[in-house]
């Protein structure tokens, strides 16, 4: 790297001086000609001082006004640049893998600047590990020509205590991928290998606390699991460990999904679940080869159309069905939680670590990121986001009882008992800290809140069967909420659940849902997306007359008499439930007659 020379920059101070001593016997009047390389500080993006956690990085800029002859240019022989000073030349502590040198962090950031105009310079800057004050002092200067007077400027920096900070220290650079892109058959699975080099100041720790991890990121990642990730840990580090400089490889398996099409999947190196600078890759993927020709069965008008089962990830799920993640709410930073069996609290990495009873308290400082877990005297403090699984899921309820839902039309009921594992999870892409419930779908369809105990059986039959296919359907797309890490909310937008308390106010639902068991519509052997309204105008929508131009044959208007004269309620297409209610009611038909009329040219079938 070439620097001013001290040379050139005697013979410009030379050249100075003639033009003082020249101006000396000029008439008073005359003015001194502005030096021809010369700047004024205009603005900084910290006024005061930067503080930083040890390890981290920040970004930096400062503008100065062109106040020389010279005009400052980016990118020719001369460019303009920052190099460190007091002393020059010297490495800084605070070098970035982003500096051109350690001793030379950014060049001019504009193509140009002419006299009297502004230019930004722009670098980062990586906390040391060491804590304690910090001066660190830069100066502009034309390339192999000259400093650049009043270019000087001093950044104070703080390297404070650890704060806690999960990536604090961690840092990586993708050096290779065993394929720039990838094209695997449905259904079938394909390796994938990363090169990650380690350019932070920690040391990667197979064995440490914490350890760095391949994690799927929002996205279509999820589509593509496979049954040796270890819930959103698509890889682990092989290595015992991986210091500074050195180079670790991550092997993914991705499962294909049982659609064509063209899809990214996205992982990031995380630490304590927190992305690592520089670890994050998309891997674009092409999936052929599926045919949606259905195996062949029979079936008859009313009768169940059992066949043989495609997917799989359902087959193998057993007789609840997956397990499906429902968003149930938002928290501001704590949730109490109780339960009459014992449960198990359960680290970021799926490990478990006490078993508890009776009432547990997590809270989560957004400042810090630190989760702290309290039950009696027993204290559990972590970076990672924590599990709350029953050891008997099918008698341990958890009571949520910080969290209040009460219906306006009975105020002493409280929406917030759940079956299955509770999560608390802050989701750094979104800045929000939710609660989430982990369980099998038909238990999750035991909560359904879509309608009254007293409707007609067959009706709720219907209602619950396009409700299970509906998320199945998001299950198998990878969820509706990817960048939350759950699959559905609680509210109309999705489905409305209400959980375990639902079950106790609504037992025909529940008797609608273990009568329907695994049923699911299809259409051409696939399982397919069945929307559902309040009620219709009369007659019901096309797809392609609210969502999209590309038909989906099951979903074509069809009359709707129990609705005429009405007023259209929701978006129109797919099962209309009053209309469907009235089917059940008045005519007597039954649950799978009702489904196969709105979802035209579909089957009922079993996938578990």
């Amino acid at each position: 790297m070439r620097k001013p020379s001290p040379k050139t920059t005697l013979k410009t101070a030379a050249t100075f001086l003639a033009i003082s001593v020249l101006a000396s016997v000029l008439p008073a009047s005359t003015k001194a000609a502005a030096p021809l390389w010369s700047a004024q500080e205009m603005l900084r993006s910290e006024t005061v001082s930067v503080t930083m956690a040890p390890g981290e990085s920040t970004e930096f800029s400062i503008v100065f006004k062109n106040t020389g002859q010279a005009t400052w240019r980016r990118d020719d022989r001369r460019f303009v640049s920052a190099y460190t000073a007091d002393p020059n030349y010297r490495n800084s502590a605070f070098t970035d893998n982003s500096w051109m040198s350690a001793e030379q962090p950014t060049r001019l950031e504009e193509t140009e600047v002419r006299p009297g105009a502004t230019g930004r310079f722009r670098f980062v800057l990586q906390a040391p590990l060491n804590p304690g004050q910090y001066r660190e002092s830069f100066r502009l200067a034309a390339e192999d020509t000259a400093w650049i007077q009043g270019g000087q400027f001093t950044v104070n920096i703080e390297v404070s205590e650890d704060s806690g900070k999960p990536t604090a220290g961690y840092r990586a650079i993708k050096l290779m991928t065993s394929a720039d892109s990838l094209s695997i058959r449905a259904g079938e699975t394909e390796n994938f290998r990363i090169a990650f080099k380690n350019i932070g100041q920690k040391i990667w720790k197979r064995n440490g606390n914490p350890t760095p991890q391949l994690m799927a990121q929002a996205g279509n990642a999820y589509s593509f699991r496979s049954g040796d990730w270890n819930g959103e840990v698509a890889a682990a580090l092989k290595d015992e460990e991986i210091r500074p400089g050195q180079i670790s490889f991550f092997d993914i398996n991705l499962r294909a999904p049982s659609a064509n099409g063209r899809y990214t999947a996205s992982f990031s190196l995380s630490v304590n679940g927190e992305p690592m600078d520089g670890g994050t890759i998309s891997v674009p993927i092409e999936v052929y080869g599926f045919s949606p020709t259905p195996p062949s069965y029979t079936t008859g008008s009313g009768s169940d159309s059992s066949g043989t089962v495609y997917e799989p990830e359902l087959s193998a799920s057993g007789p609840k069905g997956p397990n499906i993640r429902i968003g149930l709410f938002e928290s501001a930073g704590s949730m109490t939680l109780r339960a009459e069996g014992p449960y198990t609290l359960i680290d970021g990495d799926h490990q478990p670590v006490v078993t508890l009873s009776g009432t547990t308290t997590a809270t989560f400082d957004f400042a810090t990121r630190k989760y702290t877990v309290t039950n009696g005297s027993y204290t559990y403090e972590s970076h990672k986001h924590v599990h709350f699984r029953p050891v008997n899921p099918d008698t341990t309820i958890f009571e949520i009882t910080s969290h209040e839902d009460r219906p306006v039309w009975d105020t002493t009921v409280n929406y917030n008992r759940f079956r299955g594992q509770i999560d608390f999870h802050f989701i750094s892409a979104t800045g929000k800290l939710w609660v989430v419930e982990d369980l099998p779908v038909e238990d999750y369809m035991r909560g359904l809140a879509e309608t009254s105990n007293g409707s007609p059986l067959e009706y709720q039959k219907s209602l619950v069967t396009a409700a299970r296919t509906y998320a199945l359907f998001v299950k198998l797309i990878g969820g509706k909420h990817k960048a939350e890490y759950f699959d559905l909310d609680t509210t109309g937008n999705d489905q409305v659940y209400r959980g375990y308390t639902s079950e106790l106010i609504r037992p025909q639902v529940v008797q609608a849902v273990e009568e329907t068991r695994g049923k699911v519509v299809t259409y051409g052997g696939e399982i397919v997306v069945t929307p559902y309204f309040s009620r219709s105008d009369g007659r019901t929508r096309a797809w392609t007359e609210v969502w999209s131009s590309t038909p989906h044959p099951w979903l074509v208007s069809v009359p709707a008499p129990y609705d005429a004269g009405l007023d259209l309620w929701g978006h129109g297409v797919g099962m209309s439930a009053n209309d469907a209610y009235g089917r059940a009611k008045h005519l007597g038909a039954n649950w799978i007659d009702i489904l196969k009329y709105y979802y035209t040219g579909a089957e009922i079938r079993s996938m578990y």
